[in-house]
């Protein structure tokens, strides 16, 4: 029997946190650089050059490629005759991530129950662990970081067992496609076919960390893809989706479950293989180049320049220079509770800029950590009691509801977009930080930031 002791564990799964979450996989990186290099639509071209702009900061600075560093969620499969010596496995993996999290400032933004008790764990624990036995005598241990961004976008179909191939591709693209643009496209797509609803959910992110595909799922994945980025967003051209991967399995003869695991362009995952209490990684990091982008030319416009501000039209891309605030899920919450209760607010709204993002924490001499954009929509039930009370403007990704384009409207305000999922790049916007409410939200508390030419869309004006 072999033995394999847990520290060795540990220290894999550490590693592969920190490499998953600063430095995109060569494969996914030169994918990225393939579109750059292929298409011939201009804005998508600046879309693509603006992510490999922020691979290349992440990695060389050794910072998160985006705020939102995910749930954790390790594949782990072990040899039958392998002895684990040393604490608990659980317990080891989650400290790994600890430890981790805590080390690298990465953003921890696990609760600690879904329902009854969303407090902070403040160290992005417990981690999702699956196990799988193998005959082989080592431990594989693959690494997932899943932002909720995509993960909020994922969807679970049980399509009828006599489904052709026609019809499955038709479903399960239009599936994808009902992410839009809240998923930070260009997008990577796993896709679980057959087991149960829950192994087909499973079978979706194993896809994503896997590198071993039967001929005919590569054959499906592709046509899938190709029917995606044939009626995608127009801005994308065809890379809306760069890369599909399909893992199929036996089912029900009453059933084909099909589920689809979008992840953003930060397709952020790392293994390894522990043998004999030694590892070898399989991380490669990508052979940066230096590559020109068609600069657009975008007027300056300062925050406090109110007149400006109401004066854009939809579509107009600007720097924005100036004093913001930051403010997500659960700062809303506690700003419209106030309101109701007739408290005085943490900063005055009239004429203000709020940013829906939840930054990494700022290293030691560092302004600020990673920071990008949350998805909007999550933000909309709160919106136009905000915009009714003085908001300006605010700064997210994605669509808006009816109801908060008719606050926009009403209101003579704005909502710009932000690239989703530059983080390591737009942190070099952040001149001055600093929390001025609900410190104990951690990642979700309110800061006043002073930005120098952050580029921004006026989506809706």
């Amino acid at each position: 029997m072999k033995e394999i002791s847990t520290s060795v564990i540990k220290e894999a799964v550490y590693k592969l946190c920190f490499e998953a979450n600063t430095c995109l996989n060569a494969d996914i990186y030169n994918k990225i650089l393939s579109a750059f290099n292929t298409t011939k639509n201009k804005e998508t071209k600046s879309i693509l050059f603006s992510i490999l702009q922020n691979a290349k900061i992440a990695c060389d600075k050794k910072m998160p490629l985006c705020q939102d560093t995910g749930q954790v969620i390790v594949f782990f499969e072990i040899g039958q005759n392998i002895h684990l010596n040393g604490d608990y496995i659980e317990y080891v993996i989650n400290q790994a991530v600890s430890k981790c999290y805590k080390d690298n400032y990465l953003r921890k933004s696990v609760v600690k129950n879904s329902l009854f008790d969303r407090t902070n764990t403040k160290d992005n624990t417990p981690v999702i662990i699956y196990t799988k036995i193998i005959a082989e005598d080592e431990i594989r241990i693959k690494v997932l970081i899943k932002g909720a961004g995509s993960e909020n976008k994922s969807k679970l179909e049980m399509m009828l067992p006599t489904t052709n191939e026609e019809e499955f591709i038709q479903k399960t693209a239009d599936l994808i496609l009902s992410a839009k643009e809240n998923a930070c496209p260009p997008m990577f797509i796993g896709i679980g076919i057959g087991q149960s609803a829950d192994g087909a959910m499973i079978l979706s992110k194993k896809a994503l960390v896997e590198k071993e595909f039967t001929d005919k799922e590569i054959e499906l994945a592709n046509k899938i893809k190709d029917s995606v980025n044939k009626k995608a967003p127009k801005k994308y051209g065809k890379s809306y989706v760069l890369d599909v991967k399909l893992l199929s399995s036996p089912t029900h003869i009453a059933c084909m479950p099909v589920a689809v695991t979008i992840n953003c362009h930060s397709d952020r995952y790392s293994s390894c293989i522990i043998k004999n209490n030694k590892i070898t990684y399989n991380h490669k990091t990508p052979k940066f180049i230096d590559i020109i982008d068609e600069k657009e030319q975008c007027k300056e416009i300062m925050s406090s320049d109110i007149n400006g501000i109401k004066s854009l039209k939809k579509g107009q891309k600007i720097l924005l220079t100036g004093e913001i605030y930051v403010a997500r899920d659960m700062a809303h919450k506690k700003l419209i509770d106030m309101i109701e209760k007739g408290e005085e607010l943490p900063f005055d709204l009239k004429n203000r800029i709020i940013l829906y993002a939840g930054p990494t924490p700022a290293k030691p001499g560092e302004i600020s950590g990673s920071i990008g954009p949350t998805t909007a929509l999550r933000m909309d039930k709160y919106t136009p009691l905000l915009y009714d009370k003085g908001i300006i403007a605010t700064i997210g990704k994605g669509d808006r509801n009816k109801e908060v384009k008719t606050a926009i409207k009403n209101n003579a305000a704005k909502y710009f977009t932000v690239q989703g999922g530059i983080a390591a790049l737009i942190s070099r916007c952040i001149k001055k930080s600093e929390i001025i409410a609900f410190e104990e939200l951690g990642a979700e508390a309110i800061y006043k930031l002073k930005i120098s030419k952050l580029p921004v869309k006026t989506e809706i004006a």
